[in-house]
């Protein structure tokens, strides 16, 4: 059985790593993208191992048997195929409780994936016991130092991989002596299942995703599983447990195959999974809605595309107070295109080129907003900082709209990131940044600590509240416009003459416009509690709103 078993070995340290990329895409319609999700999945994923290298050596030593090894593996196969199914009424009733940013996703990744999980990390320590029959307590020996392991990269898994990836089947050689080859043997074991987690992350990660949807994914790893027990079944002689494992599987196949596809509201109209993102678009009435993961991003009329929906998309004209004729804009994120596709229609001196990290994203704003490319509209690809480190034409405006509610790309509101803004800048130019949060108060620090940051750079900077004229609460959660730029401060009432002004002159022709240059925010803004947010520090997720 040992070419079996070592390939059911790196098979399942493939689908369990394949599992953990996956369990993103999962909870961020519900939870996001912040670092508490991906620091739950790993903490979840590492205890679950630990736990499970801890049984399975003991299982392995009370009873090595191969038949008992390929039931295992076939019901970590078994519990991972229905995740799919079970994870929309599970994790909206834990998104409903409400629990907070933090605990939340660690609840979600606790119901949905821990048990699997367990059952998978049985499976090398097992395999090592089966790889070693004379020595009594093995499977014990080596899934007790796996364990520790394992509970030692959740507190600190930046020690060097590879230096840390000797220790363990060290460890487990010391502590069998008499065994020739028993450190070899284990760490051989523990190599391949490495491996195959390798591979399965990166297959996961840039191919699978691509092609085929998140409950594809899982449904396949699942069914991966268990075709690799009933060939482990059959390797060992045992008929009867590989024909009812086989007829299972076939079973569920035909079953998942006749299933519809995941009820989706019936106003959905495309629904991608891509790298970065779940996309959702939606028609409800007139309107067309785009959302990323659980955020609503952008929003057309489609029986009056020139009527804005989102309010603060008229505050992202607000640039054209301060540079009445841009004729080059660059701006971070696209969302449906809405703003920069108005731009090249009102303004016909500038050109604007957007970045937009997630080229599905693009896509499905040409398909389904009419967002149209030409001479003065380009899209790249790319992050969006990189793309001003690519820039070499001054710009006259830089708009960032990549900021969302608890998902902050940090490496994109930090000090350096705005003095590279500033350096691409034309004399006089502007950088606006539309942030959700808080003008005061505890849902405040994440927009105080950016303002900050931007006051460290530039030396003018204006506050826009979106609709703080009729919703004037300084504590409550809105848009906030940032403009910054080298030019001297001008009073309020000039702003809003020169806003009155273009709006006057038909220049700027969307709704809200006078209405948002009449809500700059003069106030004091609190900054001595917050930090100025920089590439080596710039604690972003644990300053978000907690509503």
């Amino acid at each position: 059985m040992d070419p079996i078993l070592e390939l059911i070995v790196f098979t399942s340290g493939g689908v369990l790593l394949s599992l953990e990329i996956i369990a993103s895409r999962v909870l961020a319609p519900y939870f996001g993208n912040s670092i508490y999700v991906w620091g739950s999945l790993i903490g979840v994923f590492l205890a679950a191992l630990s736990v499970g290298y801890a049984v399975g050596g003991r299982f392995a030593d009370r009873y090595p048997s191969p038949a008992l090894f390929s039931g295992i593996v076939f019901l970590a196969g078994l519990l991972t195929v229905p995740i799919p199914i079970i994870a929309a009424p599970v994790l909206d009733r834990i998104a409903r409780a409400n629990a907070g940013p933090q605990l939340s996703p660690l609840l979600g990744a606790i119901a949905l994936f821990v048990v699997p999980s367990i059952i998978m990390g049985m499976v090398s320590p097992f395999a090592v016991r089966l790889r070693a029959r004379a020595v009594a307590t093995m499977g014990q020996t080596a899934g007790s130092l796996y364990a520790l392991s394992t509970v030692g990269s959740i507190a600190l898994f930046v020690v060097p991989s590879i230096i840390m990836g000797m220790v363990s089947p060290f460890a487990v050689r010391l502590r069998a002596r008499a065994v020739a080859t028993m450190g070899q043997t284990a760490g051989s074991l523990y190599a391949l299942s490495t491996v195959g987690s390798i591979v399965g992350t990166l297959a996961t990660s840039f191919v699978l995703i691509n092609y085929l949807g998140v409950r594809a994914i899982i449904t396949l790893m699942g069914f991966l599983l268990m075709g690799m027990a009933v060939l482990g079944w059959l390797a060992s002689r045992r008929l009867l447990p590989a024909g009812i494992g086989a007829l299972l599987v076939v079973v569920m196949v035909a079953g998942g195959l006749a299933q519809p596809s995941p009820v989706q509201s019936s106003s959905t109209i495309y629904a991608k999974d891509t790298v970065y993102h779940r996309i959702t678009i939606s028609d409800e009435g007139s309107i067309r809605y785009l959302r990323l993961d659980n955020y609503w991003q952008s929003a057309k009329d489609r029986d009056n595309p020139r009527r804005t929906v989102f309010a603060y998309a008229d505050y992202m004209h607000l640039p054209l107070i301060f540079v009445a004729k841009p004729s080059r804009m660059t701006m971070i994120g696209l969302g449906g295109g809405t703003v920069p596709d108005r731009y090249v229609a009102d303004y016909p001196s500038v050109v604007v080129a957007v970045a937009e990290i997630d080229p599905q994203v693009a896509t499905a704003a040409q398909q389904y907003f009419g967002v149209r490319l030409g001479d003065r509209l380009r899209i790249d690809a790319r992050d969006g900082r990189l793309h001003l480190r690519l820039t070499t034409e001054p710009q006259d405006v830089i708009m960032t709209d990549a900021y969302l509610k608890d998902t902050i790309p940090f490496h994109l509101a930090t000090r350096e990131f705005f003095m590279l803004a500033r350096a691409r800048l034309a004399p006089g130019g502007v950088v606006a940044s539309n942030i959700i949060g808080a003008l005061d108060g505890p849902d405040s620090r994440l927009f105080r600590a950016i303002y900050k940051t931007v006051r460290h750079v530039f030396p003018t900077v204006y506050v826009f509240p979106v609709d703080f004229n009729q919703y004037g609460s300084p504590t409550s959660l809105r848009n906030i416009i940032i403009i910054a730029t080298d030019a001297p401060a001008l009073p309020a009432d000039e702003i809003l003459g020169r806003a009155r002004g273009l709006a006057g002159g038909r220049v700027v022709t969307v709704d809200r416009f006078v209405d948002a240059a009449g809500t700059l925010y003069q106030a004091p803004i609190r900054m001595d509690d917050v930090p100025v947010l920089s590439d080596d520090f710039a604690p972003v997720d644990a300053l978000i709103p907690t509503r």
